[in-house]
């Protein structure tokens, strides 16, 4: 059965991927990630090959399209196909890149989708628009400033507009307000779309819509309480709260503006995606997280300030130099011993 690639990679499809394994016969995986199969679908595919049985070789034949015919490519066992605690199913013919790290970044940061700025269907259904709450120029009601996902790119927000904010209709009257102190700390903000593009809000207390995900160390968030938090750690978090807050002490806003930024990050979320245009809450989590001593982070941070520098002047020769330098930087962390 042709099915969308995230049936091997994404946690709705972890017990289907477990019983699969246990109690029947995969014994073959048609691997099209990459290829567009359906003119009108922006996901991958894949074809499982399954009979009523048990596989007793416990390994599976991974083919793939060449031109119009599908053609063998590798044996892949099952012990090496599966990969970590989501189970999440590796079908080429390597290990997973090794890595140093024993954090992924859900152990260091709470992450939450923005706020989404349409009337509340219960309490104000019709009462207003999302279009109704922005403006493009600051005045008494429109006071604070509001990013969508397209007003960002890598280290820079290209366009800044306001938002109403402590009236009658927002935030209390949204459909999803999200939560105050979410907005008033130092925070990352991610796409959701396509390529990952970081900007880190160094307490610039940034609005923004449900097209951003906030990124935000635990321990800005010590100290509030409420069911989006305690949710979030009951589903996701194999640590406590207050573990969590401790590791997230060990890392520098800065560097992990630059592993989110870098090729590495990339690679790492094309290996959960696999080839899905979205980026789910689900793969920042399992992005993950080396901690080297202090002196390297800061070595890190100060070339992201190097890199801000060039932004801001329009060098784009030396912004493209130092990227691949932190590239290089974050690639090596990321594969010592």
């Amino acid at each position: 059965m042709i099915v969308p690639y995230p049936l091997t990679n994404q946690t709705y499809a972890l017990k289907l991927r477990e019983i699969l394994l246990s109690e029947y016969n995969l014994y073959e995986l048609t691997d099209l990630n990459g290829v567009k199969v359906f003119d009108n679908a922006t996901v991958s595919n894949c074809i499982p090959f399954v009979k009523k049985e048990q596989n007793t070789e416990a390994r599976v034949i991974i083919t793939k399209i060449d031109g119009e015919k599908i053609i063998f490519s590798h044996y892949r066992d099952y012990d090496n196909m599966v990969q970590s605690k989501k189970r999440l199913w590796n079908l080429s013919n390597e290990q997973q890149k090794s890595s140093c790290s024993e954090f992924v970044l859900g152990d260091l940061c709470y992450i939450s989708t923005g706020m989404v700025l349409n009337a509340d269907e219960q309490t104000a259904r019709g009462q207003f628009k999302k279009d109704d709450l922005i403006s493009s120029t600051q005045d008494s009601v429109h006071c604070r400033k509001y990013v969508e996902a397209k007003d960002i790119e890598p280290y820079r927000v290209k366009r800044y507009r306001w938002l109403e904010w402590d009236t009658e209709r927002c935030p209390n009257c949204l459909r999803r307000p999200t939560f105050r102190e979410l907005y008033e700390c130092e925070k990352l903000m991610v796409n959701r779309l396509g390529r990952i593009q970081v900007y880190l809000d160094n307490n610039e207390g940034l609005l923004h819509s449900d097209s951003i995900y906030a990124v935000v160390l635990w321990d800005r968030l010590k100290g509030v309480d409420n069911k989006s938090i305690t949710s979030s750690i009951k589903r996701y978090c194999r640590f406590s709260r207050e573990e969590m807050e401790t590791f997230s002490l060990k890392v520098n806003s800065k560097y992990l503006l630059a592993i989110l930024n870098s090729s590495m990050a990339n690679n790492l979320l094309e290996e959960q995606r696999g080839g899905d245009y979205h980026i789910y809450p689900e793969h920042l989590r399992q992005i993950p997280i080396p901690i080297p001593a202090d002196e390297v982070q800061n070595q890190v941070a100060s070339m992201i300030d190097e890199l801000l520098t060039a932004i801001n002047a329009g060098e784009s020769d030396r912004r493209n130099s130092l990227q691949t330098e932190i590239d290089q930087k974050i690639e090596a962390l990321y594969h010592r011993k």
